[in-house]
């Protein structure tokens, strides 16, 4: 089944960032020019997606309404023969189908996926989270890959990276072993596990694609520290009764979530 729905959880507030995102939304703020969020939206939308779902919290509208048409700025840019400025925002505006799904209590990322579960439906999707940038060693869409090893394999799949041993702990680990170039088929995902309790350095990389099971298995995860639903843990179980396969990423990984990450991205890309 093609995959043409993403999920993309914006509803953080982006303390990491404060002041600034105090007023601005951190999707909103540029990197090399363009908001953040419209790339990983463009992401998203090289790999087939047409319609990109938006997990915001109260007060983060702007991040919907930046790909929504503004009539009046569209009319004066008409009056004052902008044409390329208006042609520009056009192709944000037609970029893809933009929904909205609020998660009201910040509660895990778990949570906000399964927020978008009744604008999803019953069929396959992706998952590009907001505060991050991939780009890929062949300049194509890292998520177009994920979408292309679950049609392949007919399971779900995950972004992978390798990460020092010192990092481990501040990740999500897949483990699992390589039956093709890059590509893996699971045996465990842990949430941030010591280094001695894993034979594996792959950390998720912020880019998903899952079977419609997922949201029953994040429906029946039991809420964890901080009353949060952990994804990892309902991946793990989406493991164990239908498989998980992992893709690892040629490319890099741009956390654009705190000051340091951002001033990289604008250095990097």
């Amino acid at each position: 089944m093609r995959v043409k729905k993403a999920v993309v959880p914006a509803a953080g507030f982006g303390t990491r960032m404060l002041p600034i995102t105090s007023v601005v939304p951190k999707e909103l703020l540029p990197v090399c020019g363009r908001p953040v969020i419209q790339h990983v939206v463009q992401e998203a939308v090289a790999a087939g997606i047409t319609e990109v779902i938006l997990v915001l919290s109260e007060g983060k509208e702007a991040v919907a309404d930046y790909f929504r048409p503004n009539k009046k700025l569209a009319e004066q840019l008409l009056r004052t023969g902008k044409h390329a400025e208006l042609q520009q925002l056009e192709r944000i505006w037609d970029m893809a189908k933009i929904t909205v799904v609020y998660q009201q209590e910040q509660l895990g990322l778990g949570h906000a996926v399964l927020c978008a579960k009744d604008a999803v439906g019953n069929e396959p999707f992706a998952v590009l989270l907001g505060d991050c940038i991939i780009q890929s060693d062949d300049c194509g869409s890292f998520t177009k890959k994920l979408v292309e090893a679950f049609g392949s394999y007919d399971r779900s799949v995950v972004g992978v990276e390798p990460v020092d041993e010192c990092l481990i702990q501040r990740y999500g680990i897949f483990e699992g072993a390589e039956f093709e170039d890059n590509v893996f088929h699971g045996k465990r995902v842990v949430e941030k596990p010591d280094p001695s309790q894993t034979d594996s350095n792959l950390a998720f990389c912020a880019r998903y694609v899952f079977s419609p099971a997922l949201f029953q298995q994040l429906e029946n995860t039991q809420h964890g520290l901080h009353n949060e639903i952990q994804l990892t843990d309902a991946m793990q179980k989406l493991l164990e009764t239908e498989g998980l396969n992992a893709v690892k990423l040629e490319g890099e990984r741009f956390d654009v979530g705190d000051p340091k990450g951002l001033l990289y991205a604008n250095l990097s890309m």
